[in-house]
């Protein structure tokens, strides 16, 4: 049975819903509430499976209760109903960690798919913490370790997040051995084909023509080859094409990846599907990128806020502050202070370089490699795979060829 909570301060509304579910054999509303804080009181006391909520509620509205409960109670997800339809309520339901998001009327057939739907998703999502707490042995039959998942993330767009998920991505693959792949999940804007000069022929929507036949030859006609021999798995060319792509086409892609590639760097849009919400789960590494305008840090603190809720460990979190320039009114601990969180790293504002690198479709870290802003981007890589950088040092040291085979391999051809 799945088990239900409804938190609404109408009492016609509650009794309703209650009558609604009653009709369904594996649903059981086991408990009521009028507002927010009497809701959180009962969330707590039943632990329900799925708590179904209005936005309008006294004492302690909404969207306050979704963010509490998902702070203290993350395996009680949070469907929200109301009859506000506008973006900005849905992106803050989304930020404070709602599942779903029901707008006022909705048939009956809707609400039972959602309560499903968010049921299955947390049904995986326990499947997987526990998979990932056997004993490592029962792994050693696997082909080949998963490789890691590289997030970049920001509430706000503009803010120059394409660029450093391509410039990082080509960064990690010239400074390495490892196997890259750049995935671009910004479905309906997507530019990192544009970014990179790339052929746009094949994208992710030919993932969701090949269905259960994906393997590792068909992925590979599918990703198009970038600088430094990157591969890229690009967005739809068109955006009503992104309404092709579900959660299940992504988590499928993403597991075919992790089996062929040691590091994905995905580039994500500035709004949270759930798709986006899985593979920020699944990351090693999220960085959060934000620039010195009251927007952009407002945004980051959303940002950061939602990653706390799904209960993302801090310390795979980097923040990282672009065009930092001397002219503006914030600086790094300015930054810190709004934000609490430490300043992982600062981009120099060098317009000229990535101008130059926007306008011919290639990598500044390829372009102009001996610029702050490249330098920057690698501190980052080497922040973010310290020991495969070392190892590729280490390996360039000993002698593995001849002198230009060295220096090739080395800590960023450095």
């Amino acid at each position: 049975m799945i088990r239900l909570l409804i938190v609404d301060d109408i009492a016609s509304t509650r009794d309703n819903l209650q009558k609604l579910l009653s009709f369904e054999e594996d649903m059981e509303v086991v408990g009521m509430a009028g507002d927010g804080r009497q809701g959180l009181e009962e969330a707590h006391r039943l632990q329900p499976d799925i708590v179904l909520t209005d936005v309008n509620m006294p004492v302690m509205d909404g969207i306050t209760f979704t963010e509490r409960l998902a702070q203290e109670l993350p395996t009680s997800p949070v469907i929200i109903m109301s009859v506000q339809g506008e973006r900005d309520y849905l992106r803050r339901a989304m930020q404070a960690g709602a599942r779903e998001y029901l707008i006022k009327p909705f048939s009956h057939d809707e609400l039972v798919a959602a309560i499903h739907r968010v049921h299955e998703l947390e049904q995986k999502k326990t499947a997987t913490v526990v998979a990932s707490k056997a004993p490592a042995e029962a792994a050693q039959g696997d082909r080949a370790p998963s490789g890691e998942v590289i997030v970049l993330f920001s509430g706000k767009g503009g803010v120059g997040k394409t660029l450093l998920a391509t410039n990082l991505a080509v960064a990690l693959a010239s400074a390495t051995k490892a196997r890259i792949c750049l995935v671009d999940l910004d479905l309906q804007f997507g530019d990192v084909g544009v970014m990179l000069n790339l052929d746009h022929s094949r994208s992710i929507t030919d993932v969701v023509d090949a269905g259960d036949t994906l393997d590792q030859d068909m992925l590979n006609d599918i990703l198009a080859t970038g600088p430094a021999g990157v591969r890229i798995l690009l967005a739809p060319i068109s955006p009503e094409l992104a309404d092709l792509v579900g959660a299940e086409h992504v988590r499928s892609v993403m597991g075919e990846l992790r089996k062929r590639f040691d590091y994905i760097v995905v580039d994500t849009s500035s709004h949270l599907a759930e798709f986006d919400l899985e593979v920020i789960e699944m990351a090693h590494h999220i960085i959060v990128l934000t620039s010195l305008t009251i927007p952009s840090i407002k945004d980051a603190k959303l940002s950061l806020k939602v990653l706390e809720s799904i209960n993302i460990d801090p310390s795979a979190i980097m923040l990282v502050v672009n065009s930092d320039n001397s002219h503006s009114d914030f600086n790094r601990e300015s930054i810190e202070q709004n934000l609490r969180h430490p300043v992982a790293l600062q981009l120099p504002h060098e317009p000229r370089p990535v101008g130059d690198s926007i306008n011919r479709g290639a990598p500044f870290v390829a372009l102009h490699p001996e610029t702050e802003i490249t330098r920057a981007v690698q501190q980052l890589a080497s922040l973010l795979v310290p020991e495969q950088l070392a190892a590729a040092a280490a390996g360039a040291a000993s002698g593995g060829g001849d002198d230009r085979s060295r220096k090739r391999r080395g800590l960023f051809g450095r």
